[in-house]
């Protein structure tokens, strides 16, 4: 009791309040400053909390020290027996800091946002969901989800408006009246809903057996797989009714006489 009164009488408890209140001075500072210069826009907002949390933790873990040290406890043990924690617990859980570090780089460095179709391997699909230890993949086309692990995602592919169809075709067409048809097929699928544009780009490359044309869509990469089928479902549509076939692989064989 005697002590109790003592430490009371003393300026510790006053130390100890005065460098709490300059901690939380310090944090609401120090989150003010960085949301005004990092805006609060949605797409900031994961690297603006990743930052602040950290930020908060080192400040806790200050004031804590402080704190102990004011009270006469050497924090000398406590840091390295802190350090020697933090080397075991990184060991035994390095495979969730790395997907948190690259959970991190993913939300800082804008790799892709919910809402985005991505390709990640051989999975390809739309971003549901993310977190700084996974990211879910949802592929409606096919008819399946995945949650994959931030250290596993290297490399993406993130889709963007433009499609390319290639369209083969005879060699003995006529140019004119590929033309024409492929003005016919433009002026079809750009009256279609979340078609943004449509052109017809012209001859793509020579084959063994066809002539390659080309057309450029711009849709919704959500739209991307259904956007497709109706387009190939009307090419094939008008070639028909214009006498245009596509072409099958032909093989010319020479035998010596």
């Amino acid at each position: 009791m005697d002590a109790i009164i003592e430490w009371m009488l003393s300026p510790k408890p006053y130390l100890c309040v005065a460098t709490a209140l300059i901690s939380l001075v310090a944090w609401a500072m120090i989150r003010r400053f960085v949301r005004k210069v990092f805006g609060k826009t949605d797409k900031q907002s994961g690297a603006i909390s990743i930052i602040l949390n950290i930020v908060k933790y080192f400040i806790v873990i200050l004031c804590v020290l402080l704190i102990l040290q004011i009270n006469g406890i050497d924090v000398t043990s406590a840091v390295a027996g802190l350090g020697i924690a933090s080397v075991i617990v990184g060991l035994a859980l390095q495979d969730a800091l790395k997907d948190i570090i690259m959970g991190v780089n993913i939300i800082s460095e804008e790799f892709f946002r919910i809402g985005d179709v991505i390709k990640v391997d051989n999975y390809v699909g739309r971003v549901t969901s993310m977190s700084l230890k996974s990211t879910r993949i949802v592929n409606a086309e096919e008819g399946y989800e995945v949650r994959i692990c931030n250290r596993n995602i290297d490399r993406v592919f993130r889709y963007n408006d433009v499609m390319f169809l290639d369209i083969p075709l005879a060699y003995g067409e006529s140019p004119d009246k590929i033309r024409d048809v492929f003005g016919e097929i433009v002026k079809e699928i750009s009256s279609w809903k979340d078609i943004k544009k449509v052109e017809f780009l012209g001859l793509q490359e020579f084959q063994d057996s066809s002539i390659c044309y080309r057309l450029r869509i711009m849709a919704p990469p959500t739209k991307r797989a259904d956007t497709k089928r109706r387009a190939l479902q009307k090419i094939d549509e008008l070639f028909r009714q214009n006498g245009i076939s596509i072409p099958f692989p032909q093989l010319d064989i020479h035998t010596d006489s």
